[in-house]
């Protein structure tokens, strides 16, 4: 007999992830919602991850498997959903898990609220401690279905600079559909963006298709520590240089609200590369100023930047020290920020915290 649940596509590519794919691809497995095809793309791994993800395609008929040359992040998601039948899609990461009952409850919701995208909540992972909870995560409301064209009048700005909500694939179920709406008309998975960024744009491109959204508060998903979020990631240039793409967007779309909050966000930005360069002693005094200098001079939303801190009247020093191209001044801000992070208790916690786990993990 069919099968009339709808049939959800759970795409994970894979590189290199032998020490968590298992645990990975079990939490999917194991779901309490079965109507799934499970499509994995390992994307040239060299380490025992294909063995380990024969072992389990041959155990469950659900699993498909695509090989495939390494290519990056983005390009084995492409390849995932290009090769998708479901009505449905949910992307996983193949370091993190999911909790048993995710997946249905994310059709559930997505099935009874009738919308192109439920987001869930996500817990922390380290090793096999979890902690912490999303459901608090930004003001975009819990347990309300938001339309068009509320969801892009009200939230689209959380794209650049106010956060409402969290901008990655997984932790959420997405309408094919919707998807494939976007794709006519974006590049929702570009050649440009490798380690960095590529939730951020594959969200940002798809917001303005979806027609509709739905947030809920069940834990969904539990994302493995580190990332964007972490302060010694080397990729963070890369989203520097994504505040191009996203100027640019801004201007195709005419989407005035946004300017101020993305040059906000790279104000933070800017100092916060040079944190990384002075905390880490990846660069000397000249190596900072030699960052600024390229960074101020490279960058195509630059112009326009200082051009809105001119016309503004901003009193923003940090912002003043750029416009003025002070790179002592700028090096003293950044030397600040770093002092001030060191100097709050909840840096302090974390830092042992994390160094703890870490050990024991």
């Amino acid at each position: 007999m069919m099968d009339k649940r709808p049939l959800v596509s759970v795409l994970v590519p894979l590189y290199n992830q032998e020490r968590y794919f298992e645990t990975c691809i079990r939490s999917i497995c194991e779901q309490s919602y079965d109507n799934l095809e499970i499509v994995v793309v390992n994307d040239g791994s060299t380490d025992r991850s294909p063995q380990l993800l024969d072992k389990w395609a041959a155990k469950d008929a659900r699993i498909r498997v695509i090989n495939k040359s390494n290519e990056g992040l983005v390009k084995a998601r492409r390849d995932g959903y290009l090769n998708a039948t479901g009505d449905y899609i949910v992307f996983a990461d193949s370091d993190d898990m999911l909790p048993r009952g995710a997946i249905g409850t994310l059709v559930h919701d997505i099935v009874e609220q009738d919308v192109d995208l439920v987001i869930g909540s996500f817990a922390r992972l380290l090793g096999s401690f979890k902690w912490g909870n999303s459901k608090d995560y930004g003001d975009f409301p819990t347990g309300r279905v938001i339309q068009q064209p509320e969801l892009y009048d009200k939230y689209y700005i959380s794209f650049f600079g106010e956060g409402h909500f969290p901008f990655s694939m997984w932790g959420r179920i997405f309408r094919k559909s919707a998807i494939d709406r976007a794709l006519q008309h974006t590049d929702l998975f570009p050649d440009n963006i490798r380690f960095m960024g590529e939730d951020l744009n594959f969200n940002m491109r798809l917001f303005p298709y979806l027609e509709s959204m739905y947030r809920t508060g069940e834990l969904v998903y539990y994302y493995r520590y580190g990332g964007a979020v972490d302060y010694f990631n080397p990729h963070y240039p890369e989203l520097l240089r994504m505040t191009d793409d996203r100027l640019q967007l801004l201007d195709e779309r005419g989407y005035d609200e946004g300017y101020a909050t993305l040059f906000g966000e790279y104000i933070n930005m800017f100092y916060f590369r040079a944190q990384q360069l002075i905390d880490f002693k990846q660069a000397d005094k000249d190596g900072v100023i030699a960052y600024f200098k390229q960074e101020l001079s490279e960058r195509r939303l630059v112009p326009r930047f200082m051009k809105y801190i001119a016309d503004s009247g901003s009193d923003n020093q940090a912002a003043l020290l750029m416009l003025n191209r002070d790179y002592e001044g700028m090096y003293e801000e950044a030397n600040r920020r770093v002092r001030q992070l060191h100097s709050t208790w909840q840096c302090k916690i974390k830092t042992v915290m994390f160094r703890i786990l870490e050990h024991l993990a």
